[in-house]
């Protein structure tokens, strides 16, 4: 993972965390409905920050690797499923081609020939 992207996400991660927990008790102490409901929908930006800066380093390293390789369309394919659930993404699947086979260099901390971890050789 590129180091300030894994700063960014372990910070907005922290944050959701703290946020969580404030939900937690504002629900065992019976606080008003509304004030939690304020509380989760901050736990859910973060969250959805945590997504967005992990997309970028997706996008950087793995999928910019494959494409280069020659080997793109699959790891597209699974990222699009994998965002299908995500707010405000619509569904980008065509029909018939549900699931997806995980790209073999991705998150394994290997490199495709002929590039540097975070751009080409």
């Amino acid at each position: 993972m590129i180091p300030e992207y894994k700063q960014d996400a372990s910070h907005r991660l922290r944050a959701a965390i703290g946020h969580l927990k404030a939900v937690s008790a504002m629900v065992d102490d019976e606080r008003y409905c509304v004030d939690i409901m304020k509380q989760l929908a901050a736990v859910q930006a973060s969250l959805e920050g945590v997504q967005q800066v992990l997309l970028k380093n997706h996008l950087s390293t793995c999928v910019t690797d494959a494409i280069l390789a020659g080997s793109g369309e699959s790891l597209i394919t699974e990222l699009v499923s994998a965002l299908r659930y995500s707010k405000g993404i619509p569904s980008m699947e065509p029909a018939g081609r549900a699931g997806t086979t995980p790209h073999p260099h991705c998150g394994s901390g290997e490199t495709v020939p002929g590039t540097v971890e975070g751009g080409t050789a």
